[in-house]
């Protein structure tokens, strides 16, 4: 089957790529979020919550690339 025809494709790299675009967006809020706090602390180490909340980002930015990896794959045999 071609790729353009393959429902397991389109489904996979559109979905991986909204996650994707998922966490690069609650990445950058948190980098901007931290930005205009930063103030507040004085230039010392962000608190807690900003470290968790971007490893959560890469986190779900990881998983989207990897989705997207495969869609592109086609690995529709071990399906969802």
């Amino acid at each position: 089957m071609s790729i353009a025809y393959s429902e397991a494709f389109t489904l996979n790299v559109i979905a991986g790529l909204l996650v994707t675009l998922l966490g690069a967006g609650l990445a950058l809020v948190v980098t901007v979020w931290w930005t205009r706090a930063e103030d507040s602390a004085q230039g010392g180490p962000p608190p807690s919550i900003v470290r968790k909340v971007t490893a959560l980002a890469f986190g779900i930015f990881t998983v989207g690339v990897f989705w997207q990896l495969f869609g592109y794959l086609r690995l529709e045999r071990f399906g969802w």
